[in-house]
């Protein structure tokens, strides 16, 4: 039976593949590059049935036929299935959401981001997928049947940025000495279907919401197996938001008595580098350190032949990542090099890098939170583990490391400060993520909301609830998976006594795969550590 079980992952790991070609280039399989998926409405119902066959394949094998690791990954992959059928059939997005750039920013970006062949020979691929570009506009047209109207306005904007993107390969392909001219070509039609495309979308009556409504957030809730209802989801964010609050009135009564947290927060905002070269300098210093604080420390392994670069965000990428985020390494990529895009600031906003955010955004992005995750599970050799995604997991690790590398010399006030500032925004996330999509919010009230609590800017707290509308449950996924790691940490600890060590315990959970919690509790049990 394991042989048939690995067989059965492999069809349907090359069948995900073949439909999202964007993937597989993503994970590092480069005989997908030149290929771009089928937009047809057709094809992706044909997926959905492709889908729901294997399910019934996985769920008619005998658990207790397998291996013990098989036994884990089984189940993993019927709950992967389950949920993602579940988002297809019911939540139904596919057909609300026109946004192409969720598509075709993934088809690009890892050709020109990841440095895992010549520039000349990515470029041909990049050619070769927007060459293809305008039919895939034209398919995409048939998937849309009730739009959401803020989500059409957020997919015009992204139109229009999207040819901002073409420029800069173009401008970096010439700038090594290269032929451009089918690039070229290929840029200017995609960026004429894209205008069409953009005409297109005004003529489209608009009557759908951008919230799911509370039964079918319970039912999503479900389907990810965070073990919470909604109702629990809210109850836990508003205790943390008032218990963290008070934190934050002590902390700031240590740094001045005579201030108040709003004057503490803003000094601590004032102490910024001068320029955007040198807020990108200071990231690089903060990734030095706290790599070696995860070497010399003991926190956790680090594995073998990780790197990691810093860079401006794309052009076209900007109007959605004000701050800056964090792109993995291919799975199947010899070279482990992630990336972390910093976006261009100047003027007031330099304040959202100021030293101490800076080195918990460190900690958060990259060591020892998403890329030290990432680079581990690549490792994982279970094609299984490679299909699914828990945000709450990714997530939840990145803000335990927040917490927890307080405990490995950085407990300094100023990072309590911001740590707990931090504790605050992601608890106003989980409040907002259930109100939202249950319906005892409105859109303006969140942006209020996520305004007076966290003192975030206008239009970045309206950017903020934009996203969270097309993402129901990836908000609370923040808090509620550092919930649940601290609460997995205190047990195994509880259970090994004098025998536990945090390097063990974060080597076993970031070795395991991004498995959601249900999933990574039987990898514990396994490895003897509950």
């Amino acid at each position: 039976m394991n042989e048939e079980f690995d067989s059965l992952v492999e069809g349907w790991f090359h069948s995900l593949m073949e439909f999202r070609p964007q993937a597989a280039t993503a994970i590092g399989l480069h005989q997908y590059d030149k290929k771009m998926p089928s937009g047809t409405k057709e094809s992706l119902l044909k997926f959905i049935e492709t889908r729901s066959v294997y399910l019934k394949k996985f769920q008619s094998i005998k658990e207790e036929s397998l291996s013990p690791d098989r036994q884990i990954d089984c189940k993993l992959l019927i709950s992967t299935l389950k949920y993602n059928l579940f988002k297809e059939r019911e939540i139904r997005q596919w057909e609300k959401d026109p946004d192409l750039l969720q598509i075709i920013s993934p088809t690009l970006l890892p050709l020109f981001s990841r440095e895992f062949a010549p520039f000349e020979n990515r470029l041909e691929s990049i050619s070769a997928r927007l060459s293809k570009c305008p039919q895939f506009i034209e398919e995409f047209k048939s998937r849309i049947a009730n739009p959401v109207e803020l989500w059409v306005t957020m997919a015009k904007e992204a139109c229009n940025s999207l040819p901002l993107f073409f420029q800069v390969i173009s401008h970096t392909a010439k700038g090594k000495g290269l032929d451009t001219a089918e690039l070229d070509e290929a840029s200017a039609k995609t960026a004429d279907a894209l205008s069409e495309y953009v005409e297109w979308l005004d003529t489209l009556p608009c009557e759908e919401k951008p919230f799911l409504g509370r039964e079918l957030f319970e039912k999503l809730l479900e389907a990810k197996e965070i073990g919470f209802r909604a109702d629990e989801i809210l109850k836990l964010g508003e205790n943390y938001l008032k218990k963290e609050k008070a934190h934050l009135k002590n902390l700031g009564s240590k740094v001045d008595p005579s201030s108040s947290v709003e004057q503490v927060r803003a000094r601590i905002r004032q102490d910024h580098p001068s320029t955007f070269e040198a807020v990108l300098n200071e990231y690089k210093k903060a990734i030095t350190k706290m790599r070696e604080v995860i070497c010399e420390k003991g926190f956790a392994t680090l594995p073998e032949g990780e790197h990691l670069t810093v860079q401006e965000t794309p052009a076209f990428l900007r109007h959605i990542m004000p701050v800056g985020f964090y792109i993995l390494p291919g799975v199947f990529e010899k070279d482990q090099t992630g990336t972390f895009f910093i976006t261009p600031v100047e003027g007031e906003a330099l304040a959202e890098h100021n030293y101490t955010a800076i080195l918990n955004i460190a900690v958060h992005e990259t060591y020892p939170g998403h890329h030290l995750q990432a680079v581990w599970s690549n490792k994982n050799p279970s094609l299984a583990r490679m299909l699914t995604f828990a945000p709450e997991f990714v997530e939840g690790w990145a803000h335990y490391c927040e917490e927890r590398i307080q405990d490995y010399g950085l407990n300094n006030v100023n990072m309590q400060i911001v740590q707990t500032m931090n504790v605050i925004f992601r608890a106003v996330r989980m409040i907002i993520d259930v109100k939202l999509h249950c319906g005892e919010m409105t859109f303006g009230e969140a942006v209020q909301f996520l305004e007076k609590e966290t003192g975030m800017e206008h239009s970045v707290a309206a950017a903020e609830v934009k996203r969270y509308t097309k993402t129901p449950g990836y908000p609370l996924s923040y808090l509620l998976g550092k919930h649940l790691m601290m609460q997995l940490q205190r047990e195994v600890k509880e259970h090994l006594k004098d025998k536990y060590s945090d390097r063990e315990f974060h080597d076993v959970v970031l070795q395991a795969g991004i498995l959601p919690f249900a999933h990574l509790r039987e990898v514990l049990k396994l490895q003897g550590m509950l």
